[in-house]
């Protein structure tokens, strides 16, 4: 019996027929150099008379496809990105039969539009030859949708003519939570341009994330007008949520961001971007002259409502450049305050209204969080949020992730479960466990690191005690640099108010 992941829609296998491949050679396609390398270079196989062929099937959806296996391999499909899901779903199949492979037909397409995975460069930067293996992991699974986070408190990550301090000194930390090392680096435009269209190659979409208006200490630290309070202050270098966050009340701010959207609208030519939105500590608001006087002009009763009339007019100035706007979940107490076509990246099941949403939750989709904290089982067996869900996308944060082997060991194998979920619309880990053994093999033979079983489903101490070790580090110091901040805050606000 073939196991596949994720699991095709329909398979009908006939095991008293085989053909032998003991060569590969494409006909005429629509598929990428990039694709056609990768599908090559994993079958190893020397080049000879044409055996696989596709033909296009204008009924289908885009990314629905079919493969008829008899004394020839046949594709079917309306679009490149059927073509390139049959060529994954052909890898695993010609892994497990060793070139002997039974007569078979495959319909297959996927239940939710959207399968994503988040890479937070933020924190740590990845390299553009990492950023495409992780493109490459992504279509292995056949996700389609890449969430590229790219600002945050601890690094500028994207080049921008218009504010170059936001490289030239906001990509540098002055050292890590991780290993408490200097840190830097940023993509130029190159480098973005060179990123999406490898993306594209592999038919994902690529949704780049401006984290505003908190997660900006990075921003702040190169211009401090920025800030309600203007004092010279270094890009973050510890994890946790800082206080300091972009000012609402100016209109210099609004130029900032709208000036920064228009060049990632150039790099970035998918109809998405992300305008985070999450995590926004408002002391600094309920202080800051600028920030209470624009409350009373609009009649906004509190600094809640302040950060739903600013990511509102936010995405309005995106939406009028033709993207689709996200921003984080957070509870929302008045469903009208914010645009109800705002989408979400939703991280719980929490009131969000009609609103569409990508499924990120914290207890099945932070792949950054210890297996005792998510373990592979909360993956298989997490059902999708109820309501107007769009997919699901799996997170990493990399705030304890300093590089792509210890990325490979956090997300694998919760995103080969993840993936099941997105693309046959369930996951059950009873059934995910059957197919354990074959997807271990398969990434290794695809060069891909991972958790072993006994660390992605831990026992209860050994659990406990990840998330002990966890949380001690994360809360270790950066509350009470917090609190002592704000009392000097609150004294400068008196003077300023007098």
């Amino acid at each position: 019996m073939l196991k596949l992941i994720p699991q095709v829609k329909e398979i009908n296998i006939d095991n008293s027929k085989f053909m032998r491949v003991n060569h590969i050679a494409l006909a005429e396609n629509l598929l990428s150099d990039n694709a056609v390398k990768d599908f090559l270079d994993f079958c190893r196989l020397p080049a000879g008379e044409t055996n696989i062929f596709f033909e296009e099937e204008s009924s289908f959806d885009e990314e629905e496809y079919s493969i008829f296996i008899s004394d020839k391999i046949t594709v079917k499909s309306s679009s490149v990105s059927g073509q390139i899901h049959a060529l994954q779903t052909l890898k695993q199949i010609i892994f497990q039969c060793k070139g002997h492979i039974p007569f078979l037909q495959i319909h297959d397409k996927p239940k939710y539009k959207i399968r994503g995975f988040m890479l937070d460069a933020g924190r740590y930067f990845y390299s553009v030859s990492d950023v495409k293996k992780i493109i490459r992991r992504m279509a292995l699974h056949k996700l389609n949708f890449f969430h590229f986070h790219l600002t945050e408190d601890q690094g500028w990550r994207v080049e921008t003519e218009k504010y170059p301090l936001l490289t030239e000194k906001g990509s540098k930390r002055s050292r890590t939570n991780f290993d408490h090392k200097p840190h830097s680096g940023y993509y130029t435009k190159n480098d973005i341009k060179e990123i999406v269209r490898y993306a594209h190659d592999f038919g994902i979409k690529v949704m780049p994330e401006f984290d505003i208006p908190g997660h900006s200490r990075a921003a702040i630290a190169c211009y401090k007008e920025l800030s309600c309070f203007e004092r010279d202050l270094p890009v973050a270098d510890h994890w946790g949520v800082k206080h300091d966050v972009l000012c609402v009340g100016k209109d210099s701010t609004f130029e900032f961001v709208y000036n920064v959207i228009d060049e990632l609208c150039e790099m970035f030519p998918d109809e998405y971007i992300h305008i985070g939105g999450d995590e926004v500590v408002k002391h600094r608001w309920n202080l800051c002259p600028h920030c209470t006087a624009k409350r009373k002009e609009l009649g906004i009763e509190d600094s809640d409502g302040l950060q739903f009339w600013f990511m509102n007019r936010v995405k309005e100035y995106c939406e009028a450049k033709g993207k689709k706007v996200f921003m984080w979940s957070w509870e929302l107490e008045n469903d009208n305050s914010i645009d109800a076509d705002l989408g979400f990246t939703k991280c719980a099941e929490m009131n969000t209204g009609d609103r569409p949403f990508i499924d990120t939750s914290t207890d099945a989709y932070y792949i950054d969080l210890p297996y005792g904290k998510v373990s592979l089982k909360n993956t298989a067996d997490h059902k999708p949020l109820s309501g107007n869900c769009l997919g699901v996308e799996a997170t990493l944060w990399t705030e304890y992730v300093p590089d792509l082997k210890k990325g490979d060991r956090m997300s694998f194998p919760r995103v080969g479960a993840m993936s099941e979920t997105g693309w046959s619309g369930s996951c059950s880990y009873a059934d995910f466990e059957k197919k354990l053994r074959f997807y271990y093999s398969y990434l290794d033979e695809n060069n891909i690191g991972y958790s072993n079983i006994g660390t992605a489903n831990p026992n209860a101490l050994k659990g406990a005690l990840e998330v002990l070790w966890f949380e001690r580090r994360q809360l270790a110091w950066e509350g009470l640099h917090n609190i002592f901040d704000d009392k000097k805050i609150e004294k400068l606000a008196k003077n300023i108010n007098r």
